[in-house]
């Protein structure tokens, strides 16, 4: 079951300011404590309501492909950002997905080459290759650019928030999710803890046309 206690406390003196014209913000900080594990590092935080849609990076993410493997396993972006597939090994491998944010097939395609997927939808999206069947990826699409990861003590703060009432979401791609609401205002931190499940999800998946993988190892 999702826990969330919220306390909230002022920043310096307690009073909102404005810096070069641009509306007061808010901070939001926490913990997040992952059940069944020593440690609470690599847990995604990430805010979802606040207004505005969120600047696309001018670079793009990538996921190469190397001795069998994605690298990185887990990709996070926000929507609208390009993903490059590159591959960097000296055989040919077929990049898809059919997860519902972005369903794509990028063909054969040989070593030193690269193919690109445009994330437009907010989602999970599951990377495979039609080929290698431990070739298992995640890009999480978000439709917010205030996020951040936890480190080992299961701590986050993510600072700039513009004011109001938002959802808060811890996630752990083979886990579980906890949520909370919580209200920001400008010149506070708001000090979240959350608890979620470090609960293993099986990956078990077919190839593009939803048959079983053959010979290819």
């Amino acid at each position: 079951m999702t826990k969330l206690v919220i306390i909230a406390l002022a920043i310096g003196a307690g009073l909102p300011v404005e810096a070069h014209g641009a509306p007061a913000t808010g901070e939001v900080t926490g913990t997040v404590i992952v059940k069944d594990r020593k440690d609470g590092a690599g847990v995604l935080v990430y805010l979802e309501g606040a207004p505005g849609t969120p600047a696309v990076p001018v670079g793009h993410a990538v996921i190469r492909q190397r001795e069998k493997q994605f690298d990185p396993p887990l990709t996070i972006v926000v929507r609208g950002a390009t993903v490059d597939f590159p591959n960097d090994d000296k055989f040919f491998h077929n990049v898809f997905s059919v997860s519902r944010p972005a369903r794509f097939d990028l063909g054969l395609y040989k070593s030193g080459t690269t193919k690109s997927v445009e994330m437009k939808h907010a989602g999970t999206v599951d990377v495979y290759c039609n080929i290698h069947p431990n070739m298992i990826a995640r890009v999480k699409v978000l439709d917010s650019a205030f996020y951040t990861n936890t480190d080992a003590q299961g701590r986050f703060r993510i600072t700039g928030v513009p004011p109001g009432e938002l959802a808060i979401v811890a996630w752990l791609p083979t886990g579980d999710q906890a949520t909370g609401t919580i209200t920001v205002k400008a010149g506070e931190v708001v000090d979240v803890k959350l608890e979620l499940s470090a609960t293993i999800r099986k990956d078990s998946h077919l190839r593009k046309d939803g048959t079983p993988y053959g010979r290819y190892k």
